[in-house]
């Protein structure tokens, strides 16, 4: 087995982490909107989040650091490349999503005001569904610039805050991993420092975002999955400095979040990804070697960016209705998150496979385009 395909399979953890934060997401809001139990309301959806940024923070290191496509992001053509992959990746299911929930803002509004009538608890600030200029609000968010614009973080009907932080995180990536390249642990606990610096420094400025939109607010999270990728890939990094990353990483970690779950889920993660070898010595790693390779998390990863990107929108008229008819049954609920899930993972599937396959598989077209060019001009230059 050669050393990408080894590395493939130690990261086959990572699917299930992206599919089941989508989906717990889903039942976050699923909860919040059909009056489901309070155990999926408070922060569980926040964290989701926050997991998925670990998730995507690995991902795109350890890419960008095995594969041959981004040339490590050494010069131009391999940062050309990243960028191209990463908009085609990310922008033509959220610009279909974008456009379908614009044009049905105020409808949407009316169903989430119809939610709040039956549940008062939920009522929400309704400026994202009757948006006073769709046209400027669509070419920011086109653009992925609303994230950094306080009162944009949140202005769709869609939760597409987060996108707006990963577009952020992918404009600085070439800078951080160039950086990291040249003396990791130096340069980690610098940016992280400077990070946190910025957030203070805009709070101090009166900065306000409903939602954390703004990379410094949320770069630890990525950063944890930077950390994880460097020592997978880093085979002969000592002990003595695995635990000094990662102290760093959790101590961030924990005054970041303010909360245990992501210094627990990194450490977990950390000790899953990093230490193959003896975790096999363990009687419960078979049980969850075959909880985590299950082919489902496989598929939930797949529609996992679809699920979040969708399900708000089939969701809100869905409780509308529901609300109506609902009691205080947990199996009424639960069988309504059930066949509502049905319904968007359907719809989410068409998504994947006519217009996020087709995005990415431009993206890498349009990579190879360069790669060819690149070979062609180095050959008229020898």
């Amino acid at each position: 087995m050669s050393r990408m395909q080894a590395l493939k399979h130690d990261i086959g953890y990572l699917d299930f982490v992206r599919g089941w934060a989508a989906l717990i997401v889903f039942v976050h809001h699923a909860a919040i909107l059909g009056g489901g139990p309070s155990l999926f309301i408070g922060s569980v959806g926040k964290e989701a989040v926050n997991a998925f940024m670990m998730a995507s923070g690995f991902l795109i290191y350890f890419q960008c650091s095995i594969g041959r496509t981004y040339s490590k992001l050494q010069n131009t053509s391999g940062i050309y490349n990243f960028y191209v992959r990463r908009f085609f990746r990310i922008a033509p299911a959220y610009y279909v999503c974008l456009i379908l929930s614009l044009v049905l803002a105020s409808y949407l509004g009316e169903c989430r005001e119809a939610i709040a009538a039956v549940l008062p608890g939920t009522a929400t600030s309704m400026d994202r569904y009757y948006i006073e200029d769709p046209i400027q609000n669509f070419f920011l968010h086109v653009s992925f610039i609303f994230g950094l614009l306080p009162s944009y973080s949140y202005s769709t009907p869609l939760p597409d805050w987060s996108l707006g932080l990963e577009m952020q995180f992918y404009l600085v990536f070439p800078i951080v991993f160039f950086l990291l390249r040249k003396r990791f642990l130096v340069f980690l606990f610098s940016i992280l420092f400077f990070m946190f610096f910025v957030t203070y420094f805009s709070k101090k400025l009166g900065l306000h975002y409903p939602m954390p939109t703004f990379l410094p607010l949320m770069f630890h999270n990525f950063a944890a999955g930077i950390v994880i990728a460097h020592l997978l890939t880093n085979k002969n990094i000592c002990f003595r400095y695995h635990f000094i990353y990662c102290s760093v990483i959790v101590l961030f970690l924990g005054v970041g979040n303010r909360s245990l779950f992501m210094p627990a889920l990194f450490l977990f993660s950390w000790w899953w990804i990093c230490w193959g070898a003896r975790k096999d010595l363990l009687v419960i790693t078979p049980m969850l070697k075959t909880i985590f390779e299950h082919k489902s998390s496989k598929f939930l990863s797949e529609m996992s960016y679809s699920v979040y990107i969708l399900h708000l929108v089939l969701m809100l008229p869905f409780y509308s209705l529901i609300v109506q008819y609902s009691s205080d049954s947990l199996f009424f609920w639960a069988a309504s998150v059930c066949s509502l899930f049905i319904v968007v993972l359907a719809s989410s599937y068409l998504i994947y496979k006519y217009i996020e396959v087709p995005g990415i598989a431009l993206g890498k077209k349009l990579v190879s385009k360069n790669s060819n060019r690149e070979q062609i001009a180095v050959k008229a230059s020898g």
